[in-house]
Order: structure tokens, then sequence, then C-alpha cells
């Protein structure tokens, strides 16, 4: 299914973990499954971003603020538990 949009509204801590975990994912796998690739690539309309793209996209997205989801939630212990499952995971990648 082609890409339309770009615009994308609401998004909660947790969507923007994901997608930030997606995107670093993207940067570390040599080699994407064809379902990802034809994603990745919008039915091969273009090539897919390389490591230095997607450092940028991920510099822009966290650039909304220091912190995109505290506007979502004041739970600093929940914060915190997010943090810290998205650094396991980064560690268990590497």
């Amino acid at each position: 299914m082609p890409l339309h949009s770009t615009a994308i509204e609401d998004v909660d801590r947790y969507e923007l973990a994901a997608i930030l975990a997606g995107l670093r994912l993207l940067q570390l796998t040599p080699a994407l499954p064809p379902e990802v690739e034809e994603i990745a690539t919008d039915c091969n309309e273009f090539t897919p971003l390389d490591a230095e793209q997607i450092d940028a996209l991920c510099e822009r997205i966290n650039a909304v603020s220091e912190y995109p989801w505290r506007d979502v939630t004041e739970d600093d212990d929940e914060t915190r538990a997010l943090n810290a499952r998205v650094a396991a995971l980064f560690e268990e990648i590497v």
C-alpha cells in the first residue's frame, strides 16, 4: 500500500518509542525481509534511508522536545520504566 501522507497527529509516548526503535532497527539491519523492504521503499518507489539519514530523522523526531512524551503523562516512574525498556532493547540488539 503506497504511502500518501506524512501528517501524524497525537503520537503517544509508546508509539514514539516504537517509531524510534523501528528506525534504529532499520539502521542496524544489513538485509531487510521483503515485506519490510517494501514498506521502507514505498513499493520500490525509492531507496531506503541510509544510516546517516536515519540518524537525522531520529534527531528531528527527538527535537520536538527533550522528552516528547512528557506532554502525554506526568508519571515520572512510568517514563523512567519506558526509558529503561527502550535502552534494554538496544542493548539486546547490539
